[in-house]
């Protein structure tokens, strides 16, 4: 792997402002692509201000290695924007502190100014990339995809046809998406325009995201290519009313090996007032 590829160190999940509108005669029923936007849209509050503890297993075939990262994962939404931000603060590597266990992250932004802390938050983000086992670059967030589905990105993608998937469940659906403008919402080296394409899995009725994944390149045998791919599963947390990611699988071609990471989150905790309430496992 040459180098990595750019995310939104500090993710930017937008929420535009409901507008309501007099009730129209034979409304058309909002399409499951609609309902899975607005359950997004509705679900970022309910995470805002939640931190999860991330522990992350990365493995590498070519030279053979391993390393387990321990990771505060967190989500804010500046009050002045109304934009979302979310953020990864590394404290353990192969189970040695790399720093004090400080809640660092959260305590920037109770304490500082909002744009000096988005700044520093952004920079201990970019500083914990630097432990992973290659130059995977900052894609790896489980929350990237419900980004897309944010009104300021939707139209960045065609948006395909849903496609029932009775082996997950008699009304579970898959919304293939392609990205199709430039620039492109992730870059590569050289900020060159990176395409992203995938898919959603959600749940009919409601609209809920079940999976997210991502695809960064086109597989193609012939040629020696594969893509890079990072998929997330969702679970409902009953404390906090909300999905929230359960696990996070990572997979990046890497010459003539690979390198695989596979997340999991629990231990989720608001910070505010007070930073030690725990949520749910």
């Amino acid at each position: 792997m040459t180098g990595g590829v750019k995310g939104l160190v500090a993710l930017s999940l937008a929420v535009a402002a409901t507008v309501v509108l007099a009730p129209r005669p034979r409304a058309q029923q909002p399409s499951l692509l609609d309902r899975a936007a607005q359950y997004t849209v509705d679900t970022l509050p309910r995470l805002s201000n939640i931190v999860a503890e991330e522990r992350s297993v990365q493995r590498m075939t070519v030279p053979r290695a391993s390393r387990e990262l321990v990771s505060d994962y967190l989500l804010v939404q500046l009050k002045e924007t109304g934009d979302w931000y979310a953020f990864r603060d590394v404290f353990q590597v192969d189970g040695k502190p790399v720093r004090d266990r400080d809640q660092r992250v959260m305590r920037l932004f109770l304490d500082e100014s909002p744009g000096n802390a988005l700044e520093q938050a952004s920079t201990i983000a970019r500083e914990g990339a630097r432990h992973n086992l290659r130059n995977i670059g900052t894609i790896n967030s489980p929350l990237l995809v419900l980004a897309f589905l944010q009104p300021r990105y939707r139209d960045h993608f065609r948006w395909l046809s849903p496609r029932q998937e009775k082996k997950l469940g008699p009304d579970v659906w898959s919304i293939q998406y392609q990205e199709f403008r430039t620039p492109t919402i992730l870059k590569g080296n050289g900020n060159a325009d990176v395409p992203s394409h995938g898919q959603i899995f959600v749940e009919g009725a409601t609209g809920r995201i079940l999976k997210t994944e991502l695809l960064l390149g086109q597989d193609n045998p012939r040629f020696g290519l594969s893509a890079i791919r990072v998929t997330t599963t969702f679970t409902y947390d009953e404390a906090l009313g909300t999905i929230v990611p359960s696990q996070m699988e990572e997979w990046y071609p890497d010459g003539s090996g690979e390198v695989t990471g596979l997340a999991t989150y629990g231990r989720f905790r608001r910070f505010g007032v007070t930073t030690d309430e725990k949520i749910g496992n």
